[in-house]
């Protein structure tokens, strides 16, 4: 959204706001991406003058989000939620006046801990939106035609460690309905963040974290968020090795009674598989020579495990 349409409603914000909405500053943060854009203000209630981020427009979805789990405040998963809307004057535009937590996104820069807080806090999102009905199917996608596209990307474009990459997906290929068929058959499905990476989680002074853009939360299953979350860090093994995303959020779902369902390690490796073996059908995105290394050889490692363990049939 352009900074004269978004001044254009201020005269609504604040009247939906009544008054208690300070001085607007429109910014798009380093780390934003999409239409909207942030409002830097203050916000007065009967508690004081609360720094503010003023977001619009967003998709209904992450207003419905961001206000249900207002209801765990005592986790404080999501920036506090001061005032909201799904209109603006006669205009359809969602919007939010959210906590403005201090810093960068704990993506800016690596601190140790950071997967690990992380993946803990997804948990409490999952434990906190366990009682809301499922209303649409979790995502399908065609993993059938990434590996296509996957082959004519090696046929097309010579990659680092190319002729490594074509035995390493021909190896997939073997076993490419089972891989899909398991992963598929994943249970059990609930609500997830649906966008978890280090970009998307913030740091308050006093320790805490909290998630933010919850425009992708969707019905799926815990381990794609702990592996979405891992697979940003592939090219940093000793992260991995330190903060375990997918064996931190799993203790904790366990601590919080989540049911972690059957067959944990022969989806992750699935999951893995899926992941690293199409990398090369989105090269326009994840071209960089160390994103493909690392991909390849997360590709290597997963296809061990899956030979060696030869996961059991449907």
């Amino acid at each position: 959204m352009e900074k004269t349409i978004a001044r254009s409603l201020e005269p609504d914000l604040r009247n939906a706001c009544e008054g208690s909405l300070g001085t607007l500053r429109w910014v798009r943060m380093d780390w934003q991406h999409g239409g909207a854009l942030t409002g830097v203000s203050e916000y007065t209630d009967d508690e004081g003058t609360h720094p503010v981020f003023v977001k619009f427009p967003v998709p209904g979805r992450e207003l419905r989000w961001t206000r249900h789990f207002q209801g765990c405040d005592t986790q404080r998963l999501v920036p506090r939620l001061h005032a909201s809307g799904s209109s603006l004057g006669n205009h359809d535009i969602a919007w939010l006046v959210l906590e403005r937590v201090p810093g960068a996104p704990l993506g800016a820069q690596w601190a140790p801990g950071n997967l690990k807080k992380t993946a803990e806090t997804a948990a409490n999102l999952h434990a906190c939106a366990r009682h809301v009905p499922i209303d649409r199917p979790k995502r399908r996608d065609d993993w059938e035609s990434l590996l296509e596209r996957t082959e004519k990307s090696l046929s097309m474009n010579r990659l680092p460690d190319h002729d490594r990459w074509v035995a390493e997906v021909g190896h997939a290929a073997r076993w490419w309905k089972s891989i899909i068929a398991l992963w598929r058959s994943r249970e059990p499905i609930e609500w997830i963040h649906g966008d978890l990476h280090l970009a998307n989680a913030m740091q308050r002074d006093d320790g805490s974290i909290c998630l933010v853009d919850l425009a992708e939360v969707r019905p799926g299953h815990w381990l794609e968020d702990a592996l979405y979350l891992e697979r940003l860090s592939w090219a940093h093994p000793e992260r991995i090795q330190s903060d375990d995303p997918v064996g931190s959020m799993m203790a904790c779902r366990e601590r919080l009674g989540l049911e972690n369902g059957p067959r944990v390690m022969e989806l992750a490796a699935a999951r893995r598989i899926l992941l690293a073996a199409t990398t090369p059908a989105f090269l326009a995105h994840e071209g960089s020579r160390i994103h493909l290394d690392a991909c390849l050889n997360e590709l290597t490692s997963a296809l061990e495990w899956w030979s060696t363990h030869q996961p059991s049939s449907l």
